[in-house]
């Protein structure tokens, strides 16, 4: 059963990912999408500056978001001032993806 599932890591970002894509192109997000966005943001910023000080359980989404984060210097300083989904233009939300498609080298 464990071998079906799927074991790429790109792909625990997907609906975070989706919720840039639609406001790169200007679209309008659903609202859960929205609250979904906001709350692996917010977990995954919370982890990345104080990780021993996380309330709950944080979801895979926003654990795999803060390790990209304190990996990739530009992610870190593309999410450092937006604090939702509701702070980020089409420009912030291209610049992001183009963080999170950045490879850390081993």
């Amino acid at each position: 059963m464990l071998a079906a599932v799927p074991s790429d890591e790109s792909r625990t970002l997907e609906l975070f990912d989706l919720a840039l894509r639609i406001l790169k192109d200007r679209g309008s997000i659903p609202p859960q999408l929205s609250e979904h966005f906001n709350a692996v943001l917010r977990q995954a910023k919370e982890l990345a500056t104080t990780p021993t000080k996380v309330h709950g359980s944080p979801s895979p989404q926003a654990i795999q978001l803060a390790c990209r984060i304190l990996e990739i210097s530009d992610l870190r300083a593309a999410v450092a001032t937006v604090d939702g989904i509701d702070a980020v233009t089409p420009d912030m939300a291209s610049r992001i993806l183009l963080s999170l498609e950045e490879r850390v080298a081993p």
